[in-house]
């Protein structure tokens, strides 16, 4: 049975993600917790130095099994899939991301960026959707919450058909550091709680905010991609719902405008 509604499917087309609410059950939750406690204290962080601010970790999926659990024994990846069906989803680059962030710091990031625009990154290290799975409470503000620019999936279509697939190469991936930028629509922290499920396009303009609370911000995240992606990363810059099939047969059927 699907999970998402024809107002979901709209909602992703039109702001680019869906949050759903209580989907990764707290056993799962607890055992990704308890093996990234051990792994963290072992392994430096590939971004962040362990103070405040953000901190990311990122390592093969089969070194951390029980996140690797919390994609593939909760609902998560089924309901994802739903939205690029009949196609599939894995690991675009076989890794996992683990991302905290540690009080205090104000942080409000002025711009968003996608991902896999970095030095050496040429083509772009591009994938499907970008899959994340709260583990802390993020109900608030200021709480370490990913920050979106809903719609900017469809302008960075837009910016891609008129001024080249790969015009965001040589800064970074944000978008608003070209000259002239491409105007977005303002962004919104994504609030939550423990389990919460968060499906974003690649194309999706996002950034890291900062965190004022008490207790140290964590979530997971999963870059998956449809299979032969890496063949036709091009395609999906340009147009948008390529590895989407439901959202564009919505948008045929006269569903979405």
């Amino acid at each position: 049975m699907s999970r998402l509604t024809n107002d979901d499917l709209r909602q992703f087309a039109s702001d680019g993600y869906l949050v759903l609410r209580g989907i990764v059950p707290e056993n799962l939750l607890a055992s990704a917790d308890a093996e990234i406690d051990v792994f963290i204290a072992e392994v430096s962080p590939d971004e962040g130095d362990r103070g405040p601010g953000q901190n990311a970790w990122f390592t093969a999926s089969n070194r951390l099994p029980r996140c690797d659990d919390v994609l593939r024994r909760s609902p998560a990846l089924a309901i994802a899939q739903e939205l690029v069906a009949p196609n599939g989803l894995d690991h675009a680059h076989d890794d996992i991301q683990v991302a905290t962030t540690v009080p205090p710091w104000s942080h409000i990031p002025g711009g968003p960026h996608i991902d896999g625009h970095g030095e050496g990154q040429d083509p772009p290290f591009s994938f499907t959707m970008l899959v994340g799975v709260l583990l802390t409470d993020q109900h608030q503000t200021q709480s370490g919450n990913l920050w979106v620019w809903p719609g900017s999936h469809v302008e960075h279509e837009r910016l891609f058909r008129e001024r080249g697939s790969k015009i965001l190469q040589s800064v970074g991936g944000h978008s608003t550091r070209l000259d002239p930028p491409v105007p977005l629509r303002a962004p919104i922290p994504i609030t939550g709680g423990r389990g919460d499920l968060v499906l974003a396009h690649f194309l999706l303009g996002h950034n890291k905010g900062g965190n004022t609370a008490r207790h140290n911000r964590r979530t997971i995240y999963y870059r998956l991609a449809v299979p032969g992606h890496a063949q036709r990363w091009e395609q999906t810059f340009l147009d948008v719902w390529t590895e989407y099939p439901p959202v564009r047969a919505l948008r045929n059927d006269g569903g979405l405008p």
